[in-house]
């Protein structure tokens, strides 16, 4: 802790002290920035940077999650990681408010003087040439799966996008995809090799309960399931077609606030096969979802190694996913794969009636690969 102290400010400074008053010592200091904050309330990043947070502090490193907030506010530990505002005027854009906080981000990270930051996504990376070698060699960017190839993205947004893409490659420390399809990608294109480390997963201890169901009517194992942002890219709209023709319930669990959801809730929310579950984030009721379902639908099309299909494997789900390489290279030969709706309605229909147990090896795969600890470990490797 000395070498970071005199960097810090006073009130900071006592944070840090406290958050680590129950340990004998500190090996390093690690800052995660580029998310949201935790705990997780939205996606992908933040449900790695607060898994990964927690696990290097379990393992004796002094963590730090920068957080955006329209006021500066104290902001509680968690889980003795110590998460730091960042403010961010809210009367901007939610693209430039992005923007501000990335530089802000890297701002504080520099005060903070950690041995390594871990950079979350590609928006950071548009300030990377404004700071010195020593603080950009610190950085591990943990690069976005191919974000500009999404298609909620206009013109502008991709060509923003393949931008700090290319800035993450040219000017960071130490580059990690956390699936082979990005990786192979960056390589291919840039002639630069990432670090593959992927998500990794909890596998469930406990029984799912039934409770949580009957707040929607839904029969165990006479529904199915798909967990994930309601955007085009994620085959919603297809996945919910296949359900109607094959004649069986779906379950869509995502937020409605963007444009994208609101129209598709707006299109089937009366057929009574069809639910819109809402945002979830408790952990208990998503496991009694997916650990109740009789079949989980992965639509995604673009991105890396992805958290929800991790969770399904980790469940034990019967998995049915898009046909590409990110996900091949997720769940392997461990479930089924569709290219469009008609295959979908198919597999739906032919694959209803098998045994549950046919998940045993999703959840195999996950425990041996996708594990919190062998991520962790990976991670510790670099810093």
């Amino acid at each position: 802790m000395e070498k970071e102290a005199h960097s810090l400010s006073p009130s900071l400074k006592l944070i840090l002290l406290k958050s680590s008053e129950h340990r004998a010592s500190i090996d390093k200091t690690v800052t995660i920035i580029g998310t949201r904050g935790i705990p997780n309330s939205y996606g992908g990043f933040e449900y790695f940077a607060e898994h990964l947070s927690v696990s290097l502090v379990n393992k004796g490193y002094q963590t730090l999650v920068l957080e955006p907030t329209k006021t500066l506010v104290k902001l509680e530990n968690y889980q003795s990681v110590v998460r730091v505002p960042i403010k961010v005027c809210s009367l901007f854009p939610h693209t430039i408010r992005k923007i501000i906080y990335g530089y802000k981000s890297l701002k504080k990270a520099k005060t903070i003087n950690a041995d390594k930051i871990i950079c979350c996504g590609y928006t950071p990376a548009l300030f990377f040439p404004l700071f010195s070698k020593s603080l950009r060699r610190k950085i591990i960017i943990n690069l976005d799966g191919i974000e500009w190839k999404r298609a909620k993205w206009n013109f502008m947004g991709k060509l923003f996008l393949r931008l700090t893409e290319y800035l993450s490659v040219k000017w960071s420390g130490i580059l990690v995809a956390d699936n082979k399809g990005v990786k192979d990608y960056i390589l291919n294109k840039y002639g630069k090799e990432p670090e593959l480390i992927t998500y990794g997963v909890n596998i469930p201890s406990k029984t799912p309960e039934i409770e949580p169901l009957a707040t929607k009517r839904l029969v165990p194992n006479n529904y199915g399931l798909t967990v994930a942002r309601i955007e085009p890219e994620n085959q919603i709209e297809l996945i919910i077609k296949s359900f109607i023709t094959a004649g069986k319930t779906i379950v869509v669990v995502g937020g409605l606030c963007n444009r994208h959801a609101k129209a598709l809730h707006k299109k089937f929310s009366n057929l009574p096969n069809v639910v819109f579950w809402g945002a979830e984030y408790n952990s208990d009721t998503l496991l009694s979802l997916r650990g109740h379902a009789n079949l989980y639908v992965h639509g995604h099309t673009v991105g890396g190694t992805n958290p929800s299909l991790l969770e399904a494997m980790a469940c034990g789900c019967k998995i049915v996913a898009h046909n590409n390489l990110f996900n091949h290279h997720t769940m392997g030969n461990t479930g089924l794969y569709f290219d469009n709706e008609s295959q979908l309605s198919d597999l739906i229909e032919n694959y209803w009636s098998k045994t549950k147990n046919l998940g045993s090896d999703a959840k195999l795969r996950a425990t041996e690969q996708y594990s919190w600890e062998v991520v962790t470990n990976k991670y510790i490797e670099l810093i």
